[in-house]
Order: C-alpha cells, then sequence, then structure tokens
C-alpha cells in the first residue's frame, strides 16, 4: 500500500503565542548569565522551538540566521561588499551576528562598539527584505574599523588636551596600528589617494591660485593620514582628513573633536 507524506499542520497565531510564552518563561527561570554565552542559549532556544512547534510551525513564525553561507557572486558584488559571507539583516539575530563578525576590531572601550553595533543594525535593517542576503562581512568589518579610528581619534584628541599621557599613547598606537588591521587590508590593502593640482579662483578677490586636491582615494586611503597627523600630534589636521573622509558624525557626538563630526 502506498504511503501519503505525513500532513504537516501549521500552528495557528494562538499556538505560536503559546509557544513563545513557553519559551520566555523558560529562560526567565535562569540566572542571566555572561554574554559570551549568549549564542548558545539562542541555539538552545531554537532547539527548544523547533521541537515545539516542528517544521511547518517554525517556517509559519519566521525565525531564521542572519548567516546565508552565500559570498559573492562576481567581481563588482566582491568590490562592492567586499570579502566574506553575505547576510540577511531581516533576520532576529542580526544584531549578534554583526557583534561577532566585528569582535576582533580594537575600539577604546565596549560602549563605543555597542554604539557602532547599534546603528550599523538599525541602518542595515530599514528596507531589509527577508530571505535577501544585501550585507557582507567584510564591508561590515571595515565600516567597524572606521567608526573605531572615530573614536579612537576622538580620545586622542581628549588625552593630548588633558594631558593624560598613557590614554594618549594608547590611543595614538592604536591610530597608527590601524592601516594594518586585518578588517582593513581585507578590503583596501592598498590605501591610496590620488592627488591632483588645480586652479582654484578665490570668490572675493578673484585670484587664482593652485593647490593639490584629492580627486580620488580607495576606502581606507585616509588611514594613513591620521596615522600621520597623530604622529605629529596635529589636532587641526586629524579633523580635517576624518571631517572629508571619515564619516564620524554619523556615530559619535566627537565631542574632544568636533570638527570630525562634520
Amino acid at each position: 500500500m502506498a504511503q501519503t507524506a505525513p500532513q504537516v499542520i501549521e500552528a495557528d497565531s494562538s499556538e505560536l503565542d503559546r509557544v513563545w510564552m513557553r519559551i520566555e518563561q523558560s529562560m526567565m527561570d535562569h540566572a542571566p548569565r555572561p554574554r559570551r554565552r549568549r549564542s548558545l542559549r539562542l541555539a538552545a532556544t531554537a532547539g527548544i522551538a523547533t521541537a515545539l512547534i516542528g517544521a511547518g510551525g517554525w517556517a509559519a513564525a519566521g525565525v531564521y540566521s542572519a548567516h546565508t553561507g552565500r559570498g559573492p557572486v562576481d567581481a563588482e558584488d566582491l568590490r562592492l561588499g567586499g570579502p566574506g559571507e553575505r547576510l540577511d539583516p531581516s533576520a532576529a539575530d542580526y544584531a549578534d551576528v554583526v557583534a561577532d563578525v566585528v569582535a576582533d576590531v580594537p575600539f577604546p572601550d565596549a560602549e563605543s562598539r555597542e554604539r557602532w553595533v547599534e546603528v550599523e543594525v538599525r541602518l542595515d535593517q530599514r528596507g531589509a527584505v527577508p530571505g535577501e542576503a544585501s550585507t557582507g562581512t567584510g564591508a561590515l568589518r571595515f565600516w567597524a574599523a572606521r567608526a573605531s579610528v572615530c573614536a579612537w581619534s576622538d580620545q586622542w584628541a581628549g588625552a593630548l588636551a588633558a594631558g593624560d599621557v598613557d590614554t594618549l599613547d594608547r590611543s595614538a598606537h592604536m591610530l597608527m596600528d590601524a592601516p594594518h588591521w586585518p578588517a582593513v587590508t581585507d578590503v583596501d590593502p592598498e590605501q591610496d589617494i590620488a592627488w591632483e593640482h588645480r586652479d582654484v579662483t578665490d570668490p572675493r578677490s578673484g585670484e587664482v591660485s593652485v593647490r593639490r586636491v584629492a580627486f580620488d582615494s580607495t576606502p581606507a586611503g585616509y588611514f594613513p593620514l591620521v596615522a600621520e597627523a597623530v604622529e605629529a600630534e596635529n589636532v587641526d589636521r586629524l579633523g580635517a582628513v576624518l571631517a572629508r573622509w571619515g564619516v564620524c558624525g554619523m556615530t559619535y557626538q566627537m565631542r574632544s573633536l568636533p570638527q570630525a563630526a562634520r
């Protein structure tokens, strides 16, 4: 006798609500554990939910991971998104995945790291379509490094003004080492800026002068300029470089280096 496939009964909304309430209550009954165990808790929760709901109900619940296992499909995709896996920003675990992906990028403190993750996740999830991988891990790591340079620069400027030698040395070391971070070199090993000389007319006097102008740059082309400004202890030059290329104001207030947030 031919056997038919067993029917999968999809859970209705009330059943799903009861399942998630049971999962939530189960998690609340246990004391919180350190953050490094968070991924383990999420995996355990997913296992409980799968067992309770079943395959059909799990799909109905719309729970899936940001990990897709897919990489860049061609050279253009690699250029735009950088190397690494393409992530799905609409997934519920996207923030945790982003935090894990950039874990080796050095930030001055936990607050500046968490601030960047919060802002980046919010931006990535705007208009994100479930099931469409749109953010590359290589790009995320570079963006984190770019934000980290802003945070370290702000700390460096504050330490210089306050005469805090220890913090000054630490932040200066990080900024001068930033061009060599894997998160940076994986995306931009060249770190180059193309310059040209242009005639510039003063709008008031009408006088024409020749100026050296940057007209093109690789993504991290300004990182060596940051290092040079820090080594020279030139706050104004550092602020000008970051104002031009750093995108610092998107994430940080830059209290000690406000000119960089323009």
